[in-house]
């Protein structure tokens, strides 16, 4: 359950900081930058990988590492579906 709670609010957070940082580009009038989507795509896939290897190969990893790997996966992953659908 504690591990649960923390991979959520760091997916939570990042997810949120995302939308922060685009909404205060959008407001300084600043244009959106081309590729974003991919970019972030390419790193939720990238620590979702290392989540995964952490996870199951590397026994010596402590579980607050794979906890924050597990939630910035998430978040970069949630961030990248409200950005398609919006």
């Amino acid at each position: 359950m504690t591990r649960t709670v923390r991979i959520l609010g760091i997916a939570t957070t990042i997810a949120f900081l995302f939308r922060l940082s685009r909404e205060l580009s959008e407001s300084w009038g600043n244009e959106q930058v081309e590729g974003y989507s991919v970019a972030v795509g390419v790193v939720a896939l990238l620590f979702f990988v290392r989540a995964v290897v952490s996870e199951y190969a590397a026994k010596d990893v402590p579980v607050a590492q794979k906890d924050i790997l597990w939630g910035l996966s998430l978040g970069a992953f949630v961030t990248l579906v409200a950005r398609l659908t919006s």
